[in-house]
């Protein structure tokens, strides 16, 4: 897995953003640091079916994070 830069995985974030609006699952997505650069992290409910969430954006890596449900503690 190939980090990106900021920029790169800022860019890829609007383009996941875009891609899975409307996701029910969706819960969040953020830039994740990696070695070496940074990548794109999307928190979702549970696991994706495949081809919902792409290994990488224009080369930026995506990691998924399985959270289930957010709640106030």
């Amino acid at each position: 897995m190939t980090a990106a830069t900021l920029e790169q995985a800022r860019a890829a974030k609007k383009k996941l953003r875009e891609r899975l609006a409307g996701y029910p699952d969706l819960r969040g997505i953020g830039i994740a640091t990696l070695m070496g650069g940074y990548g794109v992290k999307v928190n979702l409910l549970s696991p994706p079916q495949p081809g919902i969430v792409p290994d990488d954006v224009d080369g930026v890596p995506v990691i998924i994070d399985v959270v289930g449900v957010i709640g106030a503690s």
